[in-house]
């Protein structure tokens, strides 16, 4: 479904060429009382993706910044830790949240190349464990191929992801 008569029409034509029985899915949208960039909202959800702050449902969040050179994805305490009693756990848990949404981040934005992440210093040696498991597991599911290279003296992961195209931002940046 398209609202740009042009883009339809290229649609269509190339459909009618690769896959004709696929062409009656192919609509125009004509609406005027309402766009498809607002009923969808498209915008919106574009301009979400390429935040630079990734809040947690436990009240921490990540911040994600891509350089020439790399990514740099930072994780904070934000919210969660006003009142813990054992903030390790605490670390471990926005860690651990923070690793899932990482990988999902990374596979949403395509982003590519080196990576670097700044979790939460945390001084037990079976967390850091526990945390790296969980993130590889994670990185296991993208299917674009991500290695998992180390984790610092400094508490740096390092990992790397194979560049298939242009991240996300750098995509939107076109179309703007």
């Amino acid at each position: 479904k398209t609202d740009d008569e042009d883009i339809f029409k290229e649609m269509r034509e190339f459909m009618s060429e690769t896959n004709k029985e696929e062409l009656d899915k192919i609509t125009l949208y004509t609406d005027e009382s309402i766009s498809l960039d607002k009923l969808y909202g498209i915008s919106n959800k574009l301009k979400k993706a390429t935040e630079k702050n990734v809040w947690l449902d436990s009240g921490g969040y990540i911040v994600i910044e891509p350089t020439e050179a790399l990514v740099s994805v930072d994780v904070n305490t934000g919210k969660a830790v006003s009142r813990k009693t054992n903030p390790e756990e605490t670390f471990l848990k926005i860690n651990k949240e923070a690793a899932v949404m990482i990988a999902k981040q990374i596979k949403l934005r395509n982003l590519s190349g080196m990576i670097l992440v700044d979790f939460i210093d945390m001084k037990s040696e079976e967390h850091k464990k526990e945390l790296i498991d969980v993130f590889i597991n994670e990185l296991h599911k993208d299917r674009i191929h991500t290695t998992f290279v180390d984790m610092t003296k400094l508490g740096l992961v390092e990992i790397t992801r194979k560049k298939v195209k242009k991240p996300l931002h750098e995509q939107i940046g076109m179309i703007r």
